[in-house]
């Protein structure tokens, strides 16, 4: 869902009920976000940088992530497990995650803890220490990783052919978590190499949401970030684009643990950030008339014709580069794949052709806005809201009038958005069984 955590959303001297939210740049590029919450003694801290699977050299894949976990490895003033053992001492929490388009550190302390957190993150940001053996270590248990998380699931070895498949070229057609037989082959050259061309400054953005004002914010940050140099290889890159897809490109997994068949096909679309506006729509759109339960897809065929014991589909926007549009279908009985697809789609062309009802339309967007109040009156939503959002593009500008765009959303809008996604033949379909 894309829509609901932004209504409302407000920056600098814009106003908002829940949560004020302010920006500003260190020297060096740091761009640092401020969003001011009291209500509890507690501040979520994000650092985003610029940097995701997608930004790996052909036949580095897995890099991103490998760094990612060799991040907590310390440094020379905090060595070993020092940042995460103040974090469990002091009752708070910590994790991180990798992207196709960015990676994300995030902490949850009492405010009055933040200052030594932000400390020792700036500190891992220029100064991170590794060995060989600590990097060949590691890499042992990002294969075995891997191997739960892909090699050993039947559903994720067929999501990962269909992306590659998708995305011949680009490396959004590459697992995140890297290939097995590349991530055997990454070095500790390859990690250092890869650290310094994109942990700076000036290549990440500092979220601070929480109890912790502007001009407290701007002292901690300036005086644990301050001092870091920039670089000056962030953010140029240049993705091989994909052919146009032509024939019609079908892959099916036979494996003897799948007990029950899944139907599934994924579409190349335009990102959010290629149109706001279109992608609000599709999402919006597809939502009504495939996204869960109350869906015009699932009624039909889960509840009146009951085919499947499960259907649905969604759009995954929120990329630098293609967005793509994902659906799923599991049937009851064992139905071939051509009825499965066929039955998927005079019921997609039944939703668009009998069109969305205004009490439909206005019930969704009634409902968008409550839930983005729910996001908003948190901690860390607000961190993870804003930070993504600025990771793959998006504008203050954009952001702040975000409200405007879903207050002019139409049903015309909606409609033209759903009739253009059914004309859209660029797509990978598989079946497991």
């Amino acid at each position: 869902m894309i829509i609901f955590i932004f209504i409302l959303l407000s920056f600098t001297t814009l106003q908002s009920k829940l949560f004020d939210a302010e920006s500003f740049f260190l020297d060096n590029g740091l761009e640092v976000v401020v969003i001011e919450n009291k209500r509890a003694p507690v501040v979520s801290s994000m650092i985003w940088y610029d940097v995701g699977s997608a930004d790996e050299g052909y036949g580095k894949s897995g890099l991103a992530h490998f760094l990612e976990h060799l991040m907590f490895k310390g440094t020379k003033k905090f060595p070993g497990s020092t940042f995460s053992n103040f974090i469990s001492k002091n009752g708070g929490s910590e994790n991180a995650f990798t992207s196709y388009d960015y990676t994300a550190y995030f902490q949850t302390i009492t405010s009055d803890k933040i200052e030594q957190v932000l400390e020792m993150e700036a500190d891992r940001m220029q100064n991170l220490v590794l060995t060989k053996s600590e990097v060949e270590t590691e890499k042992k248990v990002i294969l075995e990783e891997r191997n739960q998380r892909i090699d050993s699931r039947p559903s994720s070895i067929l999501d990962q052919d269909m992306r590659k498949s998708l995305f011949p070229n680009h490396t959004y057609g590459i697992p995140i978590i890297g290939w097995n037989h590349e991530i055997k082959d990454l070095t500790y050259d390859d990690v250092i190499k890869f650290y310094k061309k994109f942990y700076a400054p000036n290549n990440a953005k500092l979220i601070l949401s929480g109890d912790i004002d502007l001009k407290n914010a701007m002292r901690i940050s300036k005086l644990y970030f301050g001092k870091i140099l920039p670089n000056d290889t962030s953010a140029n890159r240049k993705y091989l684009k994909d052919p146009e897809t032509i024939s019609n490109i079908n892959l099916t997994l036979n494996h003897k643990d799948v007990k029950q068949k899944i139907w599934k096909r994924i579409y190349k679309s335009e990102s959010i950030v290629g149109s706001i506006k279109n992608g609000i729509a599709l999402d919006f759109g597809l939502e009504l008339v495939a996204g869960g339960k109350t869906s015009y897809v699932y009624k039909e065929l889960v509840e009146q014709k009951k085919l499947f014991s499960s259907v649905g589909g969604y759009y995954q926007g929120f990329t630098k580069g293609p967005g793509t549009i994902y659906f799923y279908a599991i049937p009851i009985k064992d139905l071939d794949d051509k009825v499965i697809e066929k039955e998927l789609q005079n019921s997609l062309n039944n939703a668009v052709s009998k069109g969305i009802s205004e009490k439909d339309f206005h019930r969704k967007k009634k409902k968008y806005f409550y839930n983005s109040v729910y996001q908003r009156d948190s901690i860390g939503q607000p961190a993870q809201i804003l930070g993504e959002a600025l990771s793959i593009g998006l504008k203050i500008e954009e952001i702040l009038n975000w409200d405007v765009y879903i207050e002019n959303l139409s049903i015309n809008d909606v409609m033209n958005a759903l009739e253009a996604f059914l004309k859209n033949e660029n797509y990978v379909t598989g079946l497991l069984q």
